[in-house]
């Protein structure tokens, strides 16, 4: 396990803990490392959900799954990743979503009881895992409450525009690097990736904007702005 925990430590979930603690975190929790073949399906749709889980080697694609049968890769999950933490303080524990291993993975599973029984030391690193875990989904609220701003614009144009409004706002920068690749841009917007494109490659022959790789300089602000509106 201590390898496990040289690959988690970073993670978010254990910001505060340090590597003794977090091993008494996983013995408590009765935590254990799950190895998965390519393909294999750890949960699918409607499935009831009672752990999270910590992806520790390989990787595993969220998939979701529409009437008609179609099914579309949410995201990809890498090293160090969570999946199933949204459920764990939910009334609902039914998951939205399949989730399937892409090649030979390994994940890290400990129970959602973790958070709400504590050891018989009353351990204040206990205390900073439940916070940690709060502070995660805080953040997700707060990022889906932006990608709702950003989806309310009426054009592909102004979406755009309304994301990179809110990359100069926080890097306080005319030149920043979108954290997105283009593809999971694409699907954070709701588009396909070729219209996302175009629309990027009119919005610099418009110079309204340059963009290399995934380096963006506004160009024109109050162009950019009028589109957002």
């Amino acid at each position: 396990m201590d390898e496990i925990i040289k690959v988690i430590k970073s993670n978010q979930l254990f910001e505060g803990i340090n590597e003794k603690e977090i091993a008494h975190i996983l013995k408590c929790s009765k935590a254990e490392v799950v190895e998965y073949k390519d393909n294999q399906m750890l949960f699918q749709k409607d499935d009831t959900i009672k752990k999270l889980g910590i992806v520790v080697e390989g990787s595993f694609n969220l998939v979701s799954q529409k009437y008609n049968g179609a099914r579309v890769i949410v995201t990809s999950l890498e090293i160090n990743d969570l999946f199933g933490e949204a459920l764990a303080f939910s009334s609902s524990k039914e998951t939205p979503y399949d989730l399937i291993s892409q090649g030979n993975s390994k994940a890290l599973i400990l129970p959602y009881s973790i958070f709400f029984t504590m050891c018989m030391e009353a351990c204040n690193y206990h205390n900073i895992l439940i916070r940690n875990m709060l502070t995660i989904l805080s953040d997700k609220i707060v990022m889906l409450n932006k990608k709702m701003h950003i989806l309310n614009a009426e054009t592909l144009k102004g979406r755009i525009a309304v994301y990179l409004l809110e990359l100069h706002k926080k890097t306080n920068s005319l030149i920043f690097d979108m954290p997105m690749k283009r593809q999971e841009l694409a699907d954070f917007l709701n588009v396909k990736r070729p219209s996302l494109s175009r629309e990027f490659s009119s919005m610099q022959q418009d110079s309204i904007i340059d963009v290399y790789r995934s380096t963006v300089k506004i160009v024109d602000l109050d162009r950019l702005k009028e589109l957002a509106d």
